[in-house]
């Protein structure tokens, strides 16, 4: 089956970044698919967009890593502050010590346009670019009957952050990923492991707030790091839902 992968970039001068999403789809969806982030990129409550850009390429079967979603668990918090102890609690499970100094760097991934790699022992920064940090691409979802995650025309935060944390924390030498999404209507985050899942936390931040960023958490030497940025950044993956 010939596929493409779709991924859509807005932006206006006021806002900076307004909207991004991305698909692999097979040909015959690809009209479809390009309308349907158009018109997402078009109607976004952060703004109307002066920039959109849409790039396609082709994608052989044979470069596409099929995963399993994570296991997912839901935790609800009354607060930001009952969130954040939700994630001290699990770094703690993965033996990861120094969760409040990990969660002070997260909130300095808040102005970053991709995700901080921070070095889960040291604490050291891995990103080769830190203001652009490390951006998870080239991924989508798929169910049992072959169909793609729901509509693009809004923005489904559930399953993007499920194909992206699934995708991240497969890679052997991530530990952990953490997340507060960046939309100010949208108030839920995660914390994502191979041990443990996908962990929602209904509240990671309150309403209304436009701040929001990642830090993958890694452990290894050079060339796994090396190893790791280019899966993360290149590797096309599709990630099965029942």
């Amino acid at each position: 089956m010939e596929r493409y992968s779709i991924k859509m970039r807005a932006s206006n001068k006021e806002e900076g970044h307004i909207s991004g999403a991305e698909k692999i789809v097979p040909e015959e969806e690809l009209e479809l698919y390009c309308a349907r982030l158009l018109a997402r990129a078009l109607r976004h409550s952060k703004g109307k967009p002066d920039f959109i850009n849409l790039k396609i390429e082709a994608v052989a079967e044979k470069e596409i890593l099929h995963l399993p979603a994570l296991n997912v668990t839901t935790v609800e918090t009354l607060n930001a502050e009952e969130g954040t102890a939700v994630v001290l609690d699990y770094l703690g499970r993965l033996g990861i010590s120094g969760g409040e100094e990990i969660v002070a760097l997260w909130r300095q991934s808040f102005s970053m346009r991709g995700a901080m790699l921070l070095d889960a022992d040291s604490f050291e920064r891995l990103e080769p670019d830190r203001e652009r940090g490390i951006r998870a691409t080239y991924m989508d979802m798929e169910t049992a009957d072959g169909a793609r995650q729901s509509a693009c025309e809004g923005k489904n935060h559930f399953n993007e952050a499920l194909v992206l944390a699934t995708k991240v924390v497969s890679h052997p030498n991530i530990l952990a990923e953490l997340c507060i999404s960046d939309d100010p209507d949208y108030v839920t985050g995660y914390i994502a492991s191979r041990e443990f899942g996908y962990v929602r936390i209904t509240r990671l931040k309150e309403m209304g707030s436009p701040k929001g960023g990642r830090i993958f958490l890694f452990r290894g030497n050079e060339k796994e790091r090396e190893d790791c940025i280019r899966y993360l950044q290149q590797q096309k993956v599709l990630v099965h839902v029942e």
